[in-house]
């Protein structure tokens, strides 16, 4: 997916959304601590491919009573952990980016005064966003706002005229379309069309 940049009104737009599905985020996570937790108390390790799908409990001891429940308890594990993705994949696919669902931390990426590729950042719980800090800044790297223009193009560094020791010297050759160059030709084809004023 194409990486997408916001104004801060665009993004500040998005908060309600963004709100609802990190709440949601977030209680997923507690519970699939706690049901993780639970599989752990009963002697099972957890890891992101058994949640996942990509692996299996071991097989059952037949000694042990309990190993169905460690089956249903893994199961209730990868439901809730697949839900949680389905939330932070809504989240990104309104083209924010989740940075930490326990800390309730969503970015925008936007272009502070057209030119410098930051992240307008919100924690839940901000009634809006009021931060932003650069891309390699993270959390603690957050200033404020104010003062700011962020849009949702680059639009280039601002050019600026030459300054008076970089002019082309005098005597220097006139480019083509110069206005000394078009003072030059028509002297020129005065001196041509009117050869007794010489």
């Amino acid at each position: 997916m194409a990486t997408r940049y916001f104004t801060l009104e665009q993004a500040q737009a998005l908060l309600p959304r963004v709100r609802s599905l990190m709440g949601q985020a977030l209680q997923l996570h507690g519970h699939l601590r706690k049901a993780i937790s639970r599989l752990s108390d009963n002697g099972h390790e957890i890891n992101w491919a058994l949640l996942r799908g990509e692996e299996q409990l071991a097989a059952p001891d037949e000694d042990e009573p309990n190993s169905d429940e460690g089956s249903d308890a893994l199961e209730r594990a990868r439901m809730i952990y697949l839900a949680l993705r389905e939330s932070v994949a809504q989240i990104e696919a309104l083209g924010a980016e989740v940075k930490g669902v326990m800390d309730g931390l969503v970015d925008f990426r936007s272009w502070r005064d057209g030119t410098h590729e930051v992240l307008l950042c919100f924690k839940l719980g901000e009634a809006e966003i009021s931060s932003f800090h650069g891309v390699d800044d993270g959390f603690d790297g957050r200033r404020p706002i104010a003062g700011h223009r962020f849009s949702a193009e680059f639009e280039g560094e601002t050019e600026t005229e030459p300054e008076p020791d970089d002019a082309e010297p005098d005597d220097a050759e006139p480019e083509p379309g110069d206005k000394r160059a078009q003072a030059s030709d028509g002297a020129e084809r005065q001196r041509v069309a009117n050869p007794q004023r010489q």
